[in-house]
């Protein structure tokens, strides 16, 4: 049997519930940079990585994207190293000209200046980055996706005196008049009649040329960050809370991407190839996939900023690395099976009998096929734009194990699953390439060691041999919290020196909140969550209770339990009706049921739900955070019995098991919805 981690002997500490550490199998020491075999040369930070290929590829296209006329885009027009870097020398040296980001007395950031990010991803984003580190200042990014009150919360947090963004996200930019420490929005995508917005909002507007021009009059020398050196700043989701600004060091990056470089897929990334850039860069993950690509010299290719025409670009680019997330992978998947499903007759046998053909291969550690390949696969490939690929990479949440078996035999490349949290810099584990059995994020990362500890209240432990699955049972090697140490691990939370002890302990090791296994063989499985937040398909995070406190504000509702798959993009939930309602109810209905009758009925269910969905909409919830579906349950909770603990505390897990057949029948009841477009 193949072993994929390793154990550190003597590291177990029963009084403590730890668990072994775990390390990577092949002995491989800590990896804190990259090594160039060209120039004998350590990469230490993102600065030195780019330095680095400019030198080596100046003429290399890098940024790619598709100039959009009368709402179409256009082939991809490039940008190569050497002019990129020009762009960024005269961008950092105009920042600091113009005094936008001047060094702060803050020990958090080592005093250095910081420049805000808002925008989807495209060429400025980069060249605005890399001008930053051309002069040690720190990049604050934000999701185009926030709107003025969460961008406001961010400027407030860094004092921010100036912010990077596009046309699309100025006004939210703008918004920010109660910021006093905001003077100055430098825009990518800059018209003359945006100055007199900014004008409007007290704020000075510049275009992004402007600033350039400026750097160039008196080019400043490089003031290169150190590998200490906070890089980036990366906000979780503020589901329960105020966001929490990750703070990212230079080092944090490059030793979780170097430590990935012993993938083998990863590790021959070269000037031949070509990343599809769509998921956004202020998530950690796609910065160390492009961290990848820039070190071995490859070009990135940015969609047109529409997620809906993701294979239009794909098709304009065909890529050969492709980052992505469960969701669309999965919209991948089914839009192509209804292909096959549509074509029907000769066409449809034969896939079928390639399919199988090659999927019974997988477990020989094979997913090519001559035969196949040619004659079926290659073709479906080249419709969607993935002809050319020969990695694709899944993180962020857990892909279904069908999803994964069919994009490797349809495919024929490399599909590697991984692990890691922004705290982890997106790193921790990742699946090996002959490792082609679906279920596990694979073995760890040379960056970091990684181990369990006991969570006796959900009944999870380190001495655990048996992992109970449905019906089934699965053999492991101990089960608990998953928690990192190693150079990937972030420096703490900005301004949040409470929040940052809770979450990294006295010894350093970083307490993730997620639960695992080890399966015999060294592999990671994730198999719950500690703290009860958790994270939807498409990677949006959900604090349930939450949800069930706003779902009391219901008369219907006495008692609930809402759950989200994290293989699905909608919540379920279990709700116990208030008797006393539900009986007034069936009165003005003119009905003669029993509580168990009417927690059958149709119509009694659909006006449960219907009110339920009305308190969310008053809460004004998003869209993810409505239960879409219920099942009725008609016998109150006990504490001390199957679901509640003797103080009234929801056991989420046992909910789960006892509530499982009719959560995947609810779930069967959305599928059977029209899909959603790709």
């Amino acid at each position: 049997m193949a072993i994929f981690s390793r154990e550190v002997p003597g590291s177990e500490d029963p009084e403590r519930g730890w668990g072994p550490a775990h390390r990577c199998c092949d002995g491989q020491e800590p990896v804190l940079g990259v090594y160039d075999p060209n120039s004998g040369d350590l990469v230490k930070t993102s600065y030195e990585n780019f330095q680095n290929s400019r030198r080596k590829f100046p003429q290399k296209p890098f940024l790619g994207h598709r100039p959009i006329a009368n709402g179409t885009a256009g082939p991809y027009v490039w940008s190569t190293y050497e002019e990129v870097g020009k762009r960024a020398d005269n961008f950092g040296s105009g920042l600091v000209r113009l005094g936008l980001c001047p060094p702060l007395k803050d020990e958090e950031v080592r005093n250095r200046g910081m420049l805000g990010i808002y925008s989807k991803n495209r060429p400025e984003w980069v060249i605005g980055e890399q001008g930053c580190f051309t002069q040690s200042i720190v990049t604050v990014p934000m999701y185009d996706t926030l709107g003025p009150d969460s961008v406001a919360y961010v400027v407030k947090q860094c004092g921010l005196k100036a912010m990077l963004c596009s046309a699309a996200t100025l006004d939210s930019a703008l918004a920010c008049n109660n910021c006093p420490t905001l003077e100055c929005v430098i825009v990518m995508d800059f018209t003359e009649e945006l100055r007199a917005k900014g004008k409007d909002a007290g704020l000075r507007i510049l275009s992004m040329q402007e600033v350039e021009k400026e750097g160039s009059l008196e080019p400043q020398h490089h003031l290169a960050p150190s590998p200490d050196d906070v890089l980036t700043f990366c906000y979780t989701s503020g589901t329960t809370g105020d966001p929490k600004g990750v703070l990212v060091t230079h080092q944090n990056l490059t030793s979780a991407f170097a430590s990935s470089r012993g993938r083998q897929s990863l590790s021959e990334i070269k000037q031949d190839d070509v990343l599809l850039s769509y998921l956004p860069l202020p998530h950690i993950f796609e910065r160390m996939v492009q961290f990848g690509c820039v070190a071995g010299g490859a070009a990135i290719g940015f969609y047109q900023g529409d997620t809906l025409k993701i294979v239009e670009d794909l098709q304009a680019l065909r890529p050969t690395i492709f980052p992505s997330v469960p969701r669309l992978l999965t919209r991948v998947h089914d839009k192509l099976l209804a292909g096959v499903q549509e074509a029907g007759g000769l066409k449809k046998a034969l896939f079928d009998r390639a399919y199988a053909a090659k999927k019974a291969a997988l477990p020989q550690g094979t997913n090519k096929s001559v035969l196949w390949d040619r004659l079926i696969f290659s073709k479906i490939a080249q419709k969607v734009g993935l002809d050319r690929v020969r990695v694709m990479i899944t993180g962020s949440a857990p892909i279904a194990d069908y999803v994964l078996d069919f994009l490797r035999v349809v495919f024929a490349c490399s599909v590697l699953e991984g692990y890691g949290l922004s705290e982890t810099s997106g790193a921790g584990t990742v699946t090996c390439d002959g490792d082609l059995s679906p279920g596990t994020v694979g073995s760890v990362l040379a960056c970091n060691e990684i181990r369990l500890q006991d969570v006796p209240d959900m009944g999870y432990f380190r001495t655990d041999q048996v992992h109970k699955m449905g019906q089934t049972s699965v053999a492991c090697h101990g089960r608990g919290e998953i928690c990192f140490k190693g150079s990937n691990v972030f420096k703490g939370y900005y301004k949040m020196p409470e929040k940052t002890a809770e979450a990294i302990d006295a010894d350093g090791w970083f307490h993730s909140g997620d639960i695992g296994m080890w399966l015999p063989d060294g592999r990671l499985k994730i198999i719950d969550r500690k703290k009860n937040i958790f994270k939807l398909a498409q990677g949006e995070y959900v604090a349930p209770e939450k949800l069930e406190g706003l779902n009391l504000q219901s008369a219907f509702v006495a008692q609930s339990f809402v759950y989200g798959d994290s293989l699905k993009t909608q919540l379920v939930a279990i709700v116990v009706p208030d008797a006393e309602v539900a009986a007034a109810w069936a009165k003005q209905q003119g009905l003669q049921k029993s509580l168990p009758e009417l927690c059958k009925d149709s119509a009694f269910r659909k006006a449960v739900l219907g009110d339920i969905q009305q308190q969310a909409k008053a809460a004004k919830l998003a869209g993810f955070e409505v239960v879409k579906a219920i099942f009725l349950e008609p016998t109150p909770w006990e504490p001390g019995g199957e679901v509640l603990t003797p103080t009234f505390k929801l056991q989420r897990n046992k909910a789960l098991d006892k509530y499982q057949a009719h959560i995947q029948a609810l779930y069967a009841e959305l599928d059977a919805a029209p899909p959603s477009k790709l």
